[in-house]
């Protein structure tokens, strides 16, 4: 009976498992070649900046559950915009704070529906949508920083969420729990997580039930810009300044941690949990390969493949069963 649950649950979970292993190998490597790679400080500035790579990854997730090879590569520009028009309006006030929140949602919202009115309405590829929308939000966040210092800053709430700890843990990664069983909530336990999954998994099955699948995309896509547009404002929190392109090193991490993860790119299949821990293990081989001397060639080129050879195990899996 014990032998049958064990290979239950691995059987299950095998992607959690997977992301996990992965986390120790890359543990167990930079203790070995990295002196205090394993040290209290180290891990938790780890946890802080996974909790962030998770954070941009929910975008991912949403939009790819709901099927369609769905992908958000404005999110990051989306965030950043969020950041540069809204700390000057915060200016380090707590009572600017909730004005910031509607602008960043107000952002966040424009852009998911005109991505996904056109991925949905028009059936152009998201891909191309949102890579498009990417270099409309640059342009105009280019045109708006253009020969003027970007000033304010964040209020202290959003700093002490984002920037600060209590005690020896920091405060984003109480948030990304809090995040997370909303989320599992949401998905495993509520009619609007099976209509996701149902919408991604099989097109014209969920069409046939009565799912209304271009409302589900293009609600996705308001979700993920909505939610870009609020993690620009911990973004703005935890650096204390907006700039150009702060946002945009999210977009390849975000995607490849929903990968690793186990996210279906075919849709109809994701877990959370597992996004979290492939965040862990994305920021883990950016510190290894960084302390190693790689710097930022390496961390891309480890991006690549790391996200080229889970894409390829998970695929050659789907096609086996």
């Amino acid at each position: 009976m014990s032998n049958n649950f064990v290979l239950k649950l691995f059987e299950n979970y095998k992607k959690l498992w997977v992301a996990l292993l992965l986390i120790v190998v890359l543990f167990i490597a930079g203790e070995i070649a990295v002196k205090n790679f394993l040290s209290l400080p180290q891990l938790l500035l780890t946890v802080k900046m996974s909790a962030f790579i998770a954070l941009f990854a929910l975008c991912q997730m949403a939009v790819i559950c709901v099927g369609g090879s769905g992908l958000d590569l404005s999110i990051g520009f989306t965030a950043t915009m969020t950041a540069v028009f809204t700390a000057g309006i915060m200016d380090g006030k707590n009572e600017n704070l909730l004005l910031a929140i509607m602008i960043a949602g107000a952002i966040g919202m424009a852009v998911g529906l005109v991505n996904g009115a056109l991925v949905s309405y028009v059936n152009l590829p998201p891909l191309i949508v949102t890579l498009a929308m990417s270099s409309i939000l640059q342009g105009i966040i280019n045109a708006y920083t253009a020969g003027r210092y970007i000033t304010g800053r964040p209020a202290p709430i959003l700093q002490a969420i984002a920037a600060k700890s209590t005690g020896i843990f920091p405060n984003i990664v109480f948030l990304l729990i809090a995040v997370l069983v909303i989320v599992m909530i949401v998905m495993n336990k509520t009619a609007c997580g099976r209509i996701m999954f149902g919408a991604g998994a099989n097109e014209r099955a969920a069409y046939l039930s009565g799912i209304n699948v271009k409302l589900v995309r293009l609600c996705a896509f308001v979700f993920s810009g909505v939610w870009a547009g609020l993690v620009g404002l911990l973004l703005l929190g935890n650096m204390g300044m907006a700039f150009k392109d702060m946002g945009s090193n999210y977009i390849m991490p975000s995607i490849a941690a929903a990968v690793v993860g186990g996210v279906s790119m075919g849709g109809g299949e994701g877990n959370y949990l597992g996004v979290i821990l492939g965040s862990v293990v994305l920021q883990s081989l950016t510190n290894l390969l960084v302390a190693l001397g790689w710097g930022d060639a390496g961390k891309w080129l480890g991006f690549g493949i790391v996200l080229f050879i889970m894409l390829v195990f998970y695929t050659r899996e789907k096609m086996s069963k």
